[in-house]
């Protein structure tokens, strides 16, 4: 994938400092979590609370699922694969980072790129999306790459195949692993939701707002007690 990565990194590059305005909206609004994330969700609860019920809210219960497990494997693949260093630390002449983003900024720069853990959870909430509906699932695919994957790569935080590789990842599980496990959780979930309203629908609501975050509060927190250990 080198050669399509480094036809990626220089069509983002010829566009990178060319115009203020493109860039902030690319790199700063979009990596917004109520910009970026917060419409899918939106989504997800409407659908939850919408005619037909039952369909729709066993397609967000595997989609839930498929998010949890694709974002966990996409991570354990991070961890046990050589680190990949993202092009906006590897030194590379063709990367030309955006205005507004440095190759001495530190997001992330210890953190390997491959395989995308953005791609891998919203490309497998698209796809529970799509076998509830086509057009929800395409217009879910389109947002998770226009608006989700491809400000990453044009920022440089990821190359085009880290965003494939989490792509691949999150269609697979959402498609084959996610709708046994939820066929199993659907009983207790049904069960939650009627005897505890209340706190069910909190821990719907912190749950989403988790995974609209990609758990960066967790994160950030996680990293800081590192430093104490």
């Amino acid at each position: 994938m080198d050669s399509f990565d480094q036809y990626v990194v220089g069509l983002t590059s010829h566009w990178a400092q060319q115009s203020v305005l493109l860039n902030k909206i690319i790199i700063q609004l979009l990596s917004l979590p109520t910009f970026k994330t917060l419409p899918l969700f939106a989504l997800l609860w409407l659908l939850w609370f919408s005619v037909n019920e039952t369909e729709n809210r066993h397609a967000i219960l595997e989609g839930f699922v498929a998010m949890f497990i694709a974002g966990a494997l996409s991570r354990a693949i991070q961890d046990a694969l050589p680190e990949r260093v993202r092009p906006l630390h590897a030194g590379d002449p063709a990367f030309i980072p955006p205005l507004g983003i440095t190759p001495e900024d530190t997001v992330l720069e210890h953190w390997s790129s491959f395989p995308s853990d953005h791609a891998a959870v919203y490309f497998a909430l698209s796809t529970a999306l799509w076998l509830l509906s086509k057009r929800l699932g395409l217009a879910a695919y389109t947002w998770s790459l226009l608006v989700i994957c491809m400000p990453r790569i044009f920022a440089g935080y990821h190359y085009a195949s880290d965003v494939i590789g989490g792509a691949v990842i999150g269609v697979v599980v959402a498609s084959f692993i996610a709708p046994i496990i939820a066929g199993k959780l659907a009983p207790f979930v049904r069960a939650a939701e009627k005897r505890s309203k209340g706190p069910f629908y909190a821990g719907f609501f912190v749950l989403s707002f988790q995974f609209l975050t990609m758990f960066n509060d967790l994160r950030i927190a996680a990293s800081a007690l590192k430093k104490f250990i």
